[in-house]
């Protein structure tokens, strides 16, 4: 059976799972609003607080059906890391350098952007980007 995957919110989701998860909140959020709603109107609470209160039990609902379905409903993606990072990140600064000009000399920046840049890694593929860079220029 194929499977059918939607693009919702800027994720990809099955269909059929996402079906079930509406279901499952309908189910589970709107009688717990509709019990709420009575178990409060028969109580001596205020209308105006009684309907306050149902909306907050409704609500609790909602995010009870979303732990549900996210756990009867584990997302389906596989991730896979590069292990060619450097030749990736070199890919990367070539195509900003391409559109937005030289990314210039990692040593310029301020100390705690430099100390950061450090702390990330990517010192020495702007180092290696800089000097590739000033040697086009030089060849020029």
């Amino acid at each position: 059976m194929k499977r059918t995957y939607l693009e919702v919110w800027g994720d990809t989701v099955d269909g059929r799972h996402l079906l079930y998860s509406i279901l499952i909140g309908v189910g589970l959020a709107t009688p717990a609003y509709l019990l709420a709603a009575w178990l409060f109107g028969q109580s001596s609470i205020e209308p105006g607080l009684a309907k306050s209160y149902s909306l907050l039990v409704g609500l609790a609902a909602c995010v009870v059906t979303g732990v549900v379905s996210a756990r009867a409903f584990p997302p389906k993606r596989i991730l896979t890391e590069q292990t060619d990072e450097a030749g990736s990140r070199e890919a990367a600064m070539d195509a900003i350098e391409a559109e937005y000009g030289p990314l210039g000399d990692p040593d310029e920046l301020p100390a705690p952007v430099l100390r950061e840049v450090q702390e990330l890694g990517i010192y020495e593929d702007l180092r290696a980007q800089h000097a590739k860079h000033r040697a086009k220029a030089e060849v020029r």
